[in-house]
């Protein structure tokens, strides 16, 4: 009887250890949209519409494999891509409203 009881005490930490590590790799590995990843704390408006950033860094994409950053006082303009990316219109759709 003691070693009934011993095994399911013992099966039941195992368990649950090994659901928490297959969840935590299933988050790791989903795919982040750059919206996703934004944080839009990062990220402030000024009053001609273009948005500007100090020394920031996001990672998104397959398996968080791509990075944008942004070093020193960045200006975000309407119409100019950094880094192929329309992260205007991105932070407009996020964090702001359109113009």
């Amino acid at each position: 009887m003691f070693k009934k009881n011993a095994v399911v005490a013992f099966r039941l930490p195992v368990l649950l250890v090994i659901a928490w590590y297959t969840t935590l790799c299933t988050v790791q590995a989903q795919d982040v949209t750059l919206k996703d990843a934004i944080q839009c704390k990062d990220f402030k408006r000024a009053a001609d519409g273009n948005w500007h950033a100090e020394d920031v860094s996001v990672t998104y994409g397959p398996k968080n494999k791509q990075q944008l950053n942004l070093f020193g006082s960045t200006t975000i303009r309407k119409g100019t891509p950094i880094g192929g990316i329309d992260l205007w219109t991105t932070l407009n759709d996020k964090c702001g409203t359109g113009q």
